[in-house]
């Protein structure tokens, strides 16, 4: 049984608990309007799609109090919650389900820091080595109107690189695509420039490093 609140639970060294994430991802951004490897949605075709947060050394504060769950609540030696992380690629395929279309995604997790706030730059480990989280998840959506699209569905944590390679882990998912800039998404050719996501879950990791 998984313990709620932020102490969470430990048992034969396993670690166990509740974690929320907050995040963005965009297109471009005014600071950086190269960001790579994305292709943003129009909210209705079916294909690939994709979105990716600002690098760790850029400030934006929905980007920097992102999660406790890197920190394992701050059970971490040395970290705060919410740690900083980053989402390098919230990725997703827009297929025909059995109700109708849905969103099949794939996530990346990075973290930039088991504490909160900016990540030094310049920063000594790139963000391309960095630890991350690996996530799936399934959501169906809704186009509001011209500006946004909402989702919601479930996720599931995967594993990852260094010390999150045996996390395990479930929630659910939400969030809404649309157009951060004062203009809207007006002259975007109809698609959605930038994201935002919520998840709420639990986690396991058998051999965590603390």
């Amino acid at each position: 049984m998984l313990t709620a609140g932020a102490a969470g639970a430990q048992t034969s060294g396993a670690v166990r608990g509740d974690f929320s994430l907050q995040a963005m991802a965009h297109q471009s951004t005014a600071q950086f309007p190269k960001l790579f490897n994305v292709r943003p949605w129009d909210g209705r075709s079916l294909g690939r799609y994709s979105y990716r947060s600002i690098p760790c050394t850029g400030n934006a504060p929905v980007n920097n109090i992102s999660s406790d769950l890197p920190s394992y609540n701050t059970r971490v030696a040395g970290s705060r919650a919410p740690s900083s992380t980053r989402l390098h690629n919230l990725t997703f395929r827009v297929v025909e389900g059995k109700n109708g279309k849905v969103m099949l995604g794939t996530t990346s997790i990075v973290v930039c820091q088991l504490r909160s706030g900016p990540t030094p730059n310049p920063d000594p480990v790139s963000d391309e080595v960095k630890s991350r989280i690996r996530v799936t998840w399934r959501a169906s959506f809704v186009r509001n109107n011209a500006e946004s699209v909402r989702f919601k569905g479930t996720f599931k944590l995967v594993g990852g690189t260094q010390r999150y390679r045996d996390i395990t882990g479930g929630g659910s998912i939400a969030g809404y695509l649309f157009c951060f800039a004062p203009a809207g998404c007006a002259g975007t050719g109809g698609s959605f420039q930038d994201a935002q996501i919520s998840m709420q879950g639990v986690y396991r990791d058998p051999t965590p490093q603390l």
